[in-house]
């Protein structure tokens, strides 16, 4: 009888033993934090998707950051662009952040992980290096494809290629000219007249003797005035000269 309560207390323990790991509940994840893209000397511009991953025990909230700077230094200028309270990430979105609204240059990305019971101990991760690029993005590249054979007929073999032959042409006559219909019909000759060379006239050559025939004239008149003056003057000269001798015999 005291056997039997032996292997029966055994057997209970057995039992408990073996239903003990299924009813204990679940060990809880040890915190981590990291960025899996962009990682450190990405290039990147537009819309760009931050995933990695954000794990507590005890989460209470997560932060996506960035800076500008290679590196991050003790006066970095954070700015958040995701921030989630009390979701874990396992290797997918952490946030998306928008380029277009950064100038292009260099910046660095950190994943700081809270927890409830470390408010002052988060766990933080960097991605340096980071450059941005929205001037002239670099296209995604894409596989090429595989061009497709040209199909080239076959060449149908019915019978051996015929060879030409060359065939010689007995040499033709060149007719001579003969002359017009209208000369044999004893038709006047039509004959050429030789254009008259068409007369051009150079404005300037005509102004230009205008000109020199109007000072022509002009000195003529000048002449023609001091000589009928020179006239005058003699005559008047004589006239007085013969007055005076005249007065003189008296």
């Amino acid at each position: 009888m005291r056997k039997r309560v032996v292997l029966a207390g055994l057997a209970l323990l057995v039992a408990c033993l073996m239903a003990a790991p299924a009813g204990m509940a679940a060990p809880l994840r040890q915190a981590q934090s990291t960025i899996t893209y962009p990682t450190d000397g990405t290039t990147v511009s537009g819309q760009v998707e931050v995933t990695g991953v954000a794990l507590h025990p005890n989460m209470d909230f997560y932060q996506v950051r960035y800076a500008p700077g290679a590196q991050p230094a003790a006066d970095s200028q954070w700015q958040d662009f995701a921030i989630v309270e009390g979701q874990q990430v396992d290797n997918d979105v952490l946030g998306t952040w928008d380029t277009t609204q950064v100038p292009d240059g260099q910046y660095t990305l950190a994943l700081a992980v809270w927890g409830r019971d470390d408010a002052n101990n988060p766990y933080v991760f960097f991605s340096t290096n980071i450059t941005v690029n929205n001037a002239s993005p670099v296209a995604t590249p894409t596989p090429d494809e595989p061009e497709e054979p040209t199909e080239i007929p076959p060449t149908p073999t019915t019978g051996p290629t015929p060879t030409p032959v060359a065939v010689e042409q007995p040499a033709t006559s060149t007719p001579r000219p003969t002359p017009t219909t209208s000369a044999s019909l004893g038709a006047t000759p039509t004959v050429a007249v030789p254009e008259e060379p068409a007369m051009s006239l150079n404005m300037s050559e005509i102004r230009d003797g205008f000109c020199v025939g109007g000072l022509f004239t002009v000195l003529l008149l000048s002449l023609w005035g001091l000589y009928q003056l020179a006239k005058v003057g003699l005559r008047w000269f004589l006239r007085q000269r013969s007055q005076s001798s005249s007065g003189a015999r008296r």
